[in-house]
């Protein structure tokens, strides 16, 4: 609210409104005189009008000269300036003496005079009731709005607490089913062990663990497994290379140790081929290279091709095989432990030794330390692999005595059944009839291509190593 303005001018003559005050600009010049405020601020033109006890009427009217003097008004309404002192835009006046100007004032003479005071007291005492009236209803609204927004408050309170109930019931519902499906899970898992051919099937069978591992029970079988429990967890990661130094590197293996030790006794004690092993299992038949040769990557071998002999004699030489005795081109195949194509190299000419094949074909370089060539005797690469990490197992040597030992005679056979697959892939590659007869010199442009497509189609075939 803005104050009203406050005048001191000499050349008007100013007179206080409120009843009994005798002040005025002309006499009293220590005096301030203050407007009512306007319209524009009516509630503090109701309180003026209310403190002064004067009603706007027929009787009195507010114009430009209606003022009220700085007697009416507390020291506290002012703010000081360096030149003037001004009232604060919220004052109201509150300074006056009604029973002493009641008390000195004389009797009205006139009814006339007494109903005109009578009609002022009663206009006054209906102002009072207006101000107190909107005091009170503004003071009743702030509280049912007060009442209202707590009202408001508590019912989203309630419904947060009514939808945190709602999750935690979800939440606790969500458990229990969990808790009822790894219950149920568990209780699969123990029945497939139980029904699965393994140890855990005939644990409560000793005449079948007799006959399957010739131990007479199953907790002698158990005591045995705990003695070599520990080399058996090492031999999972611990295998010796060519250069005998040991590794620490190795593909996991797909089977329990005691799996495994069971599996072994069954082949042993009963003769099990490796198929029957495969089914009774359920494991790839190429699962053995994992328990027999963990580290194999790769089963590789040299096959010829026959083709023309060419008229210069220095390709003539290049191209003969000994071996053959014929003109040859000379590749390098490799073969995954499950049997598909995973190396071809290009067609080299037929004098190249195995050696020599395999070290500019680039096959080392895609092998990782680690890793393990199987191939046979001919593939002596202790030379080539030093310093790679990468190992080679092939089939023993004789003897200087003429004779193998008994391990070597197993080692033996162990290779030979397993390399075996990398041959049949190559009879495969070799039954489409342009490779099977010599391949003329008109095609020596092309016939790198012609060997890869046809390695490559063997993938489209059954597979050799069938799995359960």
């Amino acid at each position: 609210m803005a104050s009203p303005a406050a005048s001191t001018s000499k050349q008007r003559d100013e007179y206080c409104c409120v009843p009994f005050c005798n002040g005025n600009a002309r006499t009293n010049k220590e005096l301030s005189f203050h407007h009512i405020p306007s319209e524009k601020k009516m509630l503090t033109r109701k309180q003026w009008i209310v403190a002064i006890r004067r009603d706007e009427g027929e009787f009195f009217k507010i114009g430009g000269n209606t003022v009220v003097c700085s007697k009416h008004f507390k020291k506290e309404d002012y703010r000081w300036t360096p030149n003037r002192k001004c009232l604060k835009p919220e004052a109201v006046p509150s300074v006056f003496d009604w029973k002493l100007n009641e008390s000195s004032r004389k009797a009205p003479t006139s009814r006339q005079s007494l109903f005109k005071k009578m009609k002022v007291d009663d206009r006054e005492d209906e102002d009072e009731m207006v101000v107190e009236d909107s005091v009170c209803e503004v003071h009743n609204s702030q509280s049912v709005d007060h009442e209202n927004d707590m009202s408001c408050d508590s019912n989203i309170h309630a419904d947060c607490l009514e939808k945190i109930e709602k999750l935690e019931h979800v939440v606790q519902q969500k458990d229990s089913e969990l808790k009822d499906k790894t219950y149920e899970l568990a209780s699969l898992n123990q029945k497939l062990q139980m029904e699965r051919f393994g140890v855990t099937r005939f644990s409560y069978d000793h005449e079948m663990i007799e006959f399957y591992t010739g131990f007479p029970t199953f907790d002698l079988f158990l005591i045995f497994y705990s003695a070599i429990k520990p080399t058996a967890t090492r031999m999972k990661t611990v295998y010796y290379k060519s250069s005998e130094e040991p590794s620490n590197r190795g593909r996991p293996k797909s089977m329990d140790p005691i799996d495994e030790l069971f599996m072994f006794l069954c082949r042993l004690r009963c003769g099990f081929l490796t198929e029957d092993l495969s089914v009774r299992f359920n494991i790839h038949a190429s699962t053995d290279f994992k328990l027999l040769y963990p580290n194999t990557r790769v089963i590789i071998d040299c096959t010829e091709i026959f083709t023309e002999r060419p008229s210069s004699l220095a390709l003539a030489s290049k191209t003969f095989s000994s071996y053959k005795s014929h003109n040859t081109w000379k590749g390098l195949v490799g073969i995954s432990p499950h049997g598909a194509i995973t190396f071809i190299s290009a067609l080299y000419s037929g004098c190249m030794s195995d050696i020599e094949i395999t070290k500019h074909s680039g096959l080392i370089d895609l092998l990782e330390p680690g890793d393990q060539i199987m191939a046979d005797k001919g593939f002596i690469l202790n030379k080539l692999l030093k310093d790679t990490g990468v190992s080679i197992a092939t089939p023993h040597f004789l003897c200087s005595d003429g004779q193998f030992t008994p391990s070597q005679i197993e080692d033996n056979q162990k290779i030979a059944s397993l390399r075996i697959h990398v041959e049949r892939h190559i009879k495969r590659a070799k039954e489409y009839r342009l490779l099977q007869y010599t391949v003329p010199l008109s095609l020596a442009g092309s016939v790198n291509q012609l060997w890869t497509v046809a390695n490559l189609l063997t993938l489209f075939r059954r597979p050799l190593i069938k799995k359960n």
